[in-house]
């Protein structure tokens, strides 16, 4: 299997929209993912995309923490 590794620079999205919407434009059909969770008030200020993919998530989703 070949990893390929991009960067993507889209300030008006937020992470989790980008991570989405990449899935959609790749056809990707398995989402690995690093999880891990801050202070509630730290994710409030700055977001939380574990979170937010949990809510949204359009594929299979494998965490780890």
């Amino acid at each position: 299997m070949k990893v390929e590794v991009k960067v993507f620079d889209q300030r008006d999205l937020s992470v989790s929209d980008v991570i989405l919407a990449r899935i959609a434009d790749e056809g990707i059909d398995l989402l690995v993912l690093g999880a891990y969770g801050h202070a509630r008030l730290r994710e409030m200020v700055l977001g939380g995309v574990t979170r937010d993919l949990l809510r949204t998530m359009t594929v299979p989703l494998f965490m780890a923490h």
